[in-house]
């Protein structure tokens, strides 16, 4: 009997988080701490990463460093603001929001116009796990609302189904 050795590679599994905090600002720091202590999420803090990408199968951000993967999370704060992000197709950035239609469950509270971002995003992550909740992007047009996050949407978009 031969047996020959297989070709493919297979990557260790990346390990997986609550929430991935990139940067080292003094913003990205208190968000870290604030996810940790008030809401017992698990955070992970990476200093650099060169690209962030949203996986629509699985819902979650996957940071890679290089082209490794090294983390997966299902939040993502943006604490540098100069992060290249792989979103979904045809999707625009907005360089000065907290949050991005077409990125969810991405902040970006360096860039924010809020007076207190971190506040801002911590509530709303507390506001998501309180009410079993577990997407959120930025609408396109902010609607007359009574709530705290008029300008966000929790609803997931339905994918579109192909009939043949």
């Amino acid at each position: 009997m031969t047996t020959t050795a297989s070709t493919s590679v297979s990557h260790p599994p990346a390990p997986e988080f609550d929430a991935v905090v990139l940067g080292r600002s003094f913003a990205s720091q208190r968000i870290a701490a604030r996810l940790r202590d008030e809401l017992r999420l698990a955070v992970h803090e990476i200093g650099t990463a060169s690209v962030v990408r949203y996986d629509d199968i699985d819902h979650r951000w996957e940071i890679l460093i290089g082209g490794t993967v090294v983390g997966r999370a299902k939040f993502v704060v943006d604490g540098h603001g100069g992060l290249t992000l792989h979103g979904r197709e045809g999707t625009t950035l907005e360089r000065d929001a907290l949050t991005v239609h077409g990125f969810p469950n991405l902040f970006r509270p360096i860039v924010g116009t809020r007076t207190d971002p971190v506040g801002y995003t911590v509530s709303c992550i507390e506001y998501m796990r309180s009410n079993g909740l577990d997407y959120v992007e930025r609408r396109l047009r902010t609607p007359v609302a009574d709530d705290d996050f008029p300008e966000l949407s929790f609803d997931r978009p339905t994918p579109i189904l192909w009939f043949g």
